[in-house]
């Protein structure tokens, strides 16, 4: 009852007073926000100015506080913001209904905060305070914050402006308490031009004249509920909406797409394929969505693929917009992917919230996981949980084998590391880990643990222990697990790394002795470190019995009695389920190598794509002779699979890095090209009628490669596709829409200027952002360094028709580029100041660094990142990580170099000789 009438009088009180610049500054010396005093109530109303000359924001946000500890300070965000000189900053007590006397107040620009100090008097414990600030910001181009976008409409050029609040721009738009775990409501007032309309996470509640601009009007939206400030959202624009068509899906919410007009057909399938997801997770999680809307804006640039603003989901066009004719199905399978991930978020990061940033994997391990699985009912068409390992398991093995990785739930020491949270690790590994937890746990009490951990933080914030306790309520003593799960999982979310799981079997006993470590890919480490895990151990020597065991976390093995004779193969980590490589000995390849050779299928799918991912990775540690790992690649002439083909190809391509400016390079190719004959002769080049997604999309990678290598049907196919487009531009149906990417890199890759400024020409004229996604990469498959040189200085260039979005995705794709590798990375350490003034983000430029340093592999890389790492470019902020694991992956190269190219050497000589893999 106090609190509401408290809200009352916070609604209606005007306060009266100021606070000057302070002469005396409050001490405040943490970086994170104190818990004197909590925000309850936000009413914010923001007044952008959407036109050349003025990009500027008017604003003032009134905080409804409660006191929580006795405090003269009220510590709160803000960046770039300037608080008004006249009556800008005020306090007000509301139980007493009284102004409190401000001694001063200071922004501090390194840690982004607002201190307030009050004048000889302490704020009490349980009183509710009200502070007033007015304000006035800038509506930036810097793709974060509230930021501008443009387009161009009828050949006009026109405003968006929309935000990007997560995971620290919040403080940009407004003073706020920009942690996520201090959930407050927000009433939110937009000011607009009466030709332009308004959006925010809530429906519209009322519109009324701005009485001192006749052209401007406020819209005035409903209450939100509690919620945290990264996934506020507000928009103004002229976009257009359309309604989705499953209205017996929206009884109890509202679906619309919004464009620019002109591509709102392109959202036909994202307004049919949301309400289905939304219905699919209510029913999964037995808890509805608990707002009355959901709009869905494609945003014309934008930082990152989408963000999942409760109640208002922004996109990157590519992740929303879909076109049946010229779209692929690799862009429908990206849309749905985005656009599911981001409605599973509505309830794992919107409705139950991680405390704070170090727990990111709560929200984005459970969006990428369950993403799979409510595909797989939804879209069953795409085929998505046949590629799980590959896209997630197998791509964060990567990252997660260096010294340089992070936990999955790791300590935060300082602003500038929050962004550097955003990698694999939570994206992948998150999942990956979820995906190992469900399979022992059982799916049945899975899902039940999920819908009590959000019932029971529903609204609130949560740690990873308030998952386990749920899970730990779900009838689990059946299971027979040999510890409790808090202490199993937080083996797995509270340490870096994953292990390698080593199998050696005594034939003679038919057992086996079962051993774990850290798996490193750098051999020469200086770590004392030996972490332990609680391993749900599989296996089977037919896969039609699983057997299971575990390795405990107090203990570095285990013995097993094995239910194999010692002519049969024995096969851990089935389907691989386990968050875990796995090795063998020399028998036991050999005797996985003979099954696949004589029957591959008899091993399931995915454990064939898990042996040629592990086998030719522990290679690289030289735990495994390279010719055990390069006689069961021999099999892979028979492998007519996606998944199996997605793992080699990923690990020739390092191969054909390492080896590019060698003379084995093209033995490895020989070789590569041997394998993958079979398999592309008898999928074909062209396209058939019936082809399942997992077939057009292993077609698409065996095309990409038979091109590279030179397989002259290929590249003579792609030559003529790509010549009678050039003839006919307007013509989309020159090539089927899913090979388009394969056949104009392949074709650029082999011919000239000429095709090259084609595929320009195409990239700046056609309206579907898609298509403009994939002739930027075709453009980055040059064999021309001038050309590559010229795309690099383009995508620094504003006025070029690349959008500051794709920046990033031009050196990343020319880095893929053999050709462009080392050019990339040398363009960018010489314009590293521009780079960091162009970027959004300190971050987005430090990830891009890790993606462009995969296969740096010369002394002189090795002393660029150095002193870059140490500082000598500046300060790195957010991006430090992912420079150190450059310098670490450069390490890593520069170590195989040394220790394995010899032995891969002489194993392609003798395979060129004689067709077998042999030292001697």
């Amino acid at each position: 009852m106090l609190f509401r009438l408290v809200l009352l009088i916070f609604t209606l009180v005007v306060i009266q007073g100021t606070a000057k610049q302070p002469r005396s500054i409050p001490k405040y010396t943490d970086w994170r926000l104190p818990h004197w005093v909590l925000p309850r109530h936000y009413k914010l109303r923001l007044l952008p100015f959407i036109e050349e000359g003025n990009f500027t924001i008017d604003g003032q946000v009134d905080i409804l506080l409660e006191c929580m500890e006795p405090t003269t300070m009220i510590v709160l965000h803000m960046a770039e913001i300037r608080i008004a000189k006249d009556e800008g900053l005020q306090v007000y007590d509301l139980i007493e209904s009284r102004r409190v006397p401000i001694q001063s107040y200071i922004e501090d620009k390194t840690r982004q905060l607002l201190v307030i100090g009050t004048k000889n008097e302490t704020l009490q414990v349980g009183k509710y305070y009200k502070l007033s600030i007015r304000f006035v910001s800038q509506l930036n181009d810097k793709l974060n914050g509230f930021y501008r976008a443009s387009y161009t409409e009828n050949g006009i050029k026109k405003y968006i402006a929309t935000t990007q609040f997560s995971p620290t721009d919040a403080r940009r738009a407004f003073p706020c308490y920009d942690e996520p775990g201090m959930k407050a409501v927000f009433q939110i007032t937009l000011g607009r031009q009466k030709s332009r309309i308004a959006h925010s996470n809530m429906p519209l509640k009322r519109t009324y004249q701005n009485e001192d601009l006749p052209d401007y009007v406020w819209d005035e939206f409903q209450k939100t509920l509690p919620m945290s400030t990264y996934i506020l959202a507000f928009i103004v624009s002229e976009f257009e909406g359309l309604d989705s068509p499953e209205i017996d899906l929206q009884d109890r919410t509202t679906f619309r797409t919004w464009t620019m007009p002109s591509a709102g057909k392109q959202t036909e399938y994202a307004r049919i394929l949301g309400p289905r997801v939304l219905r699919y997770f209510e029913n999964y999680f037995n808890i509805s969505f608990p707002l009355p809307k959901i709009d869905m804006f494609a945003i014309p640039d934008f930082a990152v693929s989408a963000m999942e603003n409760w109640g208002l989901i922004t996109y990157r066009e590519t992740a929303l917009l879909h076109d049946p004719l010229r779209s692929s199905t690799a862009d429908k399978q990206k849309l749905s992917s985005v656009l599911t991930h981001e409605i599973v978020h509505q309830w794992f990061g919107n409705l139950v919230t991680m405390e704070f940033w170090s727990d990111l994997w709560l929200k984005e391990g459970f969006a990428n996981y369950l993403m799979y699985v409510g595909l797989d009912v939804v879209e069953p068409s795409l085929q998505m949980g046949q590629q799980f390992t590959v896209q997630e398991t197998q791509k964060v093995f990567a990252v997660d084998s260096l010294l340089s990785s992070h936990a999955m739930s790791m300590p935060v020491k300082k602003r500038n590391e929050i962004n550097g949270l955003f990698d694999s690790i939570p994206y992948a590994k998150g999942p990956a880990v979820i995906r190992m937890f469900a399979g022992f746990l059982g799916h049945k009490k899975f899902q039940q643990g999920l819908t009590s951990y959000l019932n029971n933080k529903k609204y609130q914030s949560a740690v990873d222990d308030d998952l386990w306790k749920a899970m730990s309520n779900q009838s689990i003593d059946a299971l027979d697990l040999p510890a409790d799960i808090r202490t199993i999982m937080t083996s797995w979310s509270l340490q870096t790394g994953y292990p390698i799981v080593t199998v050696r079997r005594n034939y003679d006993l038919q057992t086996a002795i079962v051993t774990q470590e850290r798996f490193y890919l750098l051999a020469s480490r200086n770590s004392s470190e030996f972490p332990l895990w609680w391993i749900p151990l599989t296996y089977t020597t037919d896969f039609n019995t699983t057997f299971q065991a575990w390795i405990l976390g107090t203990e570095d093995g285990i013995e097993l009695e094995l239910p194999s004779a010692p002519t049969d193969w024995v096969i851990f980590n089935v389907d691989q389920i386990g968050y875990y490589r796995v090795n063998y000995d020399e028998i036991n390849w050999k005797l996985i190598t003979q099954q696949l050779l004589k029957d591959h299928r008899a091993i399931s799918t995915f454990s064939r794509s898990q042996l040629l991912d592990d086998s030719l990775n522990i290679a690289r540690t030289g735990s495994l002779p390279y010719y055990v790992a390069f006689e069961l690649s021999r099999y892979l002439r028979s492998e007519r699979d996606y998944a199996p083909w997605f793992s080699a190809f990923k690990s020739f391509n390092y191969l054909d890095r390492m080896l590019y400016q060698t003379a084995s390079k093209d033995k490895l190719r020989e070789y590569v090209k041997w394998l993958l004959l079979p398999t592309y002769e008898q999928i074909g080049f062209d396209e058939r009628k019936g082809d399942s997604h997992l077939v057009i999309s292993n077609r698409n990678q065996l095309i990409s490669w038979a091109c590279r290598l030179g397989v002259a049907e290929c590249v003579n196919n792609a030559m003529v596709l790509y010549k009678s487009w050039m003839a006919q531009p307007d013509n989309n149906n020159w090539v089927k829409p899913n090979y388009k990417r394969a056949v104009a890199c392949a074709a650029i890759a082999n011919s000239g200027d000429e095709e090259w400024d084609f595929a320009l020409e195409r990239y700046l004229s056609t309206d579907l952002s898609s298509e403009k996604e994939m002739l930027l990469y075709a453009l980055s498959c040059s064999s021309s360094p001038e050309a590559l040189n010229t795309l690099l200085e383009w995508a620094l260039d504003a006025n070029s028709g690349i959008r500051r979005q794709d920046s990033a995705t031009v050196f990343g794709s020319v880095s893929e580029n053999p050709i462009g590798s080392s050019m990339v990375f040398d363009f960018v350490l010489f314009h590293w100041d521009k780079m960091v003034k162009e970027f959004p983000s300190l971050a987005v430029l430090g990830r891009l660094v890790d993606t462009i340093s995969q296969t740096l592999d010369t002394e002189t890389h090795l002393e660029n990142l150095v002193t870059l790492s140490e500082g000598g470019r500046g300060d790195l902020g957010t991006s430090t990580r992912a420079v150190q694991q450059a310098l670490e992956r450069t390490r890593i190269n520069l170590e195989w170099k040394k220790r394995r190219f010899q032995t891969v050497t002489k194993l392609l000589d003798s395979w060129s000789r004689v067709q077998t893999f042999s030292l001697t």
